[in-house]
């Protein structure tokens, strides 16, 4: 296959310079925004969903959780299966579906239909996520990659700085269908830049579809939506048996990818006790982060009874101190290790968390802003030690393995933060003698939010100390493959 033009032959047959590599890169980004968007940018508009469609919070979570699941049951059969359906194809089609999905989401008469468009999003934003790095590692030169993948990791962070304000006004202003609108003409533009602007990476004619692990990718899928369902449904009878259900499909699991010759989850690097015990770690990381993006929304209208505009705004400090402290984390981390940050965020972040619980009557406005900085400053301490952590404790030719763990632990862990918010208002509104889910249009429902979110603050710690618990110094792997590789070349 000929190279296309702008093309050179630096580390990678697709490799671009000049004015192409720079359009493809828009192209490939295109896609990573508007998933890292649309994770937060729906959070701030729930509340005004909550009024039009008339439903508890228990419900509304699944207009978060449906996008999320979805990315985490097809993310990792997906990846799989990019080579051979062809790379640029596949990430154009999965751009297509986030564009589609949108315009579904934006013309939704009731929860049901915006709950399918969320899926078909989530779809699209799988595709778009498990094929982007390597799009943008294929047509960088070799010595240009590192500065392509950081500008990535700006463009998340843009993502999910932008969403909370830009939800807000256009919740504001024009109504909560407005914040899928806005994805439509970003998604044309990207559909198209992508056919324009991609290089057309040949298929991988060796593989072959009857290889890939379709059945592990089932199993995860089904155990992964169980769990969902469980927990949301908790605490009634059936939640037991979906539970249960979830077990036994996580026993298959494990059973399938000891056997599968290609598996989505190779079991090999669990037997690492620093890998699991990281990824553990940071799973109480996302749940951590995602309580606060799922429950201030509602505190700020309900209880507050802020403006919708306000709303996004107020809940933007995180994102931003995040921002800024990150590369902190990281050069910390970089000279005297992962532990020290790691803790001190997982420390800061229950602290946070108690102030929420504790402040007498519900922190105000001023108090909202200060927490949710405080809630960035820890996430930026904690996530690149961890994200370093989980990586340093694989030999380096699992690296690509291990990234891709990483996502499947990110998307997974934001599914199990906004269900344990959920879950903890209903379960404490239930165990205080009140309904399992009150009506939102009650008088005393301020009042009963108010006291409900300051229970599930008061829990939060504790997932700060699973974190603290299970944070663990990287393995030698890595540093024993390096020695060999030296001892060879010596």
């Amino acid at each position: 296959m000929s190279k296309p033009p702008g093309a050179m032959s630096s580390g990678s047959s697709y490799a671009l310079q000049g004015r192409a590599l720079w359009l493809s890169f828009a192209a490939a980004t295109t896609g990573t925004l508007m998933v890292n968007l649309d994770a937060t940018v729906v959070n701030v508009a729930l509340p005004v969903m909550q009024h039009e469609f008339g439903l508890p919070v228990a419900l509304l979570q699944w207009v978060v959780t449906a996008y999320l699941l979805v990315i985490t049951g097809v993310l990792p059969l997906t990846a799989q299966v990019a080579d051979w359906l062809g790379r640029s194809r596949l990430f154009t089609l999965g751009l297509l579906g986030f564009a589609l999905g949108s315009v579904a989401a934006a013309l939704a008469p009731n929860l049901s239909a915006l709950l399918a468009a969320r899926a078909l999003q989530g779809l699209g934003g799988a595709i778009i996520q498990a094929n982007v790095m390597a799009i943008v590692a294929l047509t960088f030169p070799q010595d240009q990659r590192g500065r392509a993948l950081g500008l990535i990791a700006a463009v998340v962070a843009a993502g999910n700085l932008l969403g909370p304000p830009i939800g807000g006004v256009l919740t504001a202003f024009f109504g909560w269908r407005s914040i899928f609108w806005v994805n439509v003409p970003v998604g044309i533009w990207g559909v198209w830049a992508s056919w324009r602007y991609l290089p057309h990476f040949a298929r991988d004619v060796s593989l072959r579809p009857a290889a890939f692990d379709w059945l592990g990718s089932v199993l995860f899928f089904a155990g992964a939506t169980t769990l969902e369902f469980g927990l949301t449904d908790l605490p009634s009878r059936s939640s037991l048996w979906l539970l249960i259900l979830t077990a036994l499909l996580g026993y298959l699991f494990v059973r399938r990818e000891a056997r599968a010759p290609r598996p989505v989850m190779p079991l090999r690097l669990f037997q690492i006790p620093p890998f699991w015990r990281n990824l553990i770690s940071g799973l109480a990381y996302w749940v951590l982060m995602m309580a606060p993006s799922f429950l201030l929304p509602f505190y700020l209208r309900v209880v507050l009874h802020e403006p919708m505009a306000l709303v996004g705004i107020s809940i933007a400090p995180q994102a931003l101190v995040m921002i800024l402290l990150a590369p902190i984390g990281g050069r910390i981390a970089d000279r005297i290790g992962v532990m020290l940050p790691g803790r001190l965020g997982l420390g800061v972040f229950a602290v946070a968390d108690l102030l929420f619980a504790l402040w007498p009557g519900g922190p105000p406005l001023w108090g909202v802003w200060l927490l949710s900085g405080l809630v960035g400053a820890a996430a930026g301490l904690f996530n690149a030690p961890n994200n370093t952590a989980v990586l340093n404790s694989v030999p380096l030719a699992d690296t690509g393995v291990a990234s891709g763990l990483l996502a499947t632990q990110r998307n997974l862990g934001r599914i199990l933060g906004v269900a344990a918010a959920a879950m903890g208002l209903s379960l404490y509104w239930l165990l205080t003698g009140g309904s399992l889910n009150p009506s939102h249009t009650s008088p005393a429902y301020p009042h009963l939010f108010l006291a409900a979110f300051r229970a599930v603050f008061l829990v939060m710690p504790l997932f700060a100390a699973l974190g603290i618990l299970t944070m663990t110094p990287p393995g030698k792997e890595r540093l024993a493959e390096s020695e060999a590789a030296a001892g060879e070349s010596r």
